[in-house]
């Protein structure tokens, strides 16, 4: 992970990151105006943000279970 919050505890919990490299480094970049101000809050963004990182960690959560073969239970 890069320029995220994170970043001090990565050795120390696990965590997965919903964002590509690229727009990670675009974020440290300055690219996001809301990184780091009073307007990064809830309300700044849309159901879409929110929907990118819901899918995103779906999908991630989803290929890891299925690398440890995990499976539901009915």
């Amino acid at each position: 992970m890069t320029n995220t919050d994170s970043g001090p505890f990565q050795d120390i919990v696990p965590s997965i990151s919903l964002r590509e490299n690229e727009r990670g480094a675009q974020i440290g970049s300055g690219w996001d105006p809301q990184w780091h101000q009073p307007t990064d809050v809830y309300a700044t963004y849309s159901d879409k943000d929110y929907r990118l990182g819901l899918n995103a960690a779906q999908m991630t959560l989803a290929a890891m279970a299925q690398l440890i073969g995990a499976t539901l239970k009915k």
